[in-house]
């Protein structure tokens, strides 16, 4: 039996702000991922979708934990993403998982985080 759990919360657009002469990515509202869980053989799937951001050669990371901005990814480490959507594989310990997008130009410059989305995996 295929369970989807679809929590929304609203997309950003994100635009480039000038920071010490050097364009750095940020979220542009508060805004973030939309997240369904999915149960694979291994355990559960969350797969993330957010709005691309329209800017030229922007990539995205994902951050993902069992804590409210408490990620298990350390700053500028997260899942790398070509594209505006990510599956998180193989989460196996029930509980809530928290979820946050942020964008990063070609220099690796990276924004702050979107708003949070949570999924309860059961």
């Amino acid at each position: 039996m295929l369970r989807v759990i679809r929590l929304l919360v609203l997309l950003a657009a994100a635009s480039l702000l000038a920071s010490c002469g050097r364009s750095t990515p940020s979220w542009n509202s508060s805004s973030g991922p939309s997240a369904s869980v999915n149960p694979s053989g291994s355990g559960m799937n969350v797969v993330l979708t957010w709005d691309p951001v329209a800017a030229p050669n922007l990539t995205y990371r994902v951050y993902y934990g069992t804590g409210s901005r408490s990620y298990l990814q350390p700053p500028g480490q997260g899942l790398k993403s070509a594209t505006n959507t990510y599956t998180v594989s193989g989460l196996t310990g029930a509980g809530r998982y928290y979820f946050a997008v942020t964008t990063t130009d070609p220099k690796g410059n990276e924004s702050g985080l979107s708003s949070e989305v949570s999924v309860d995996i059961p």
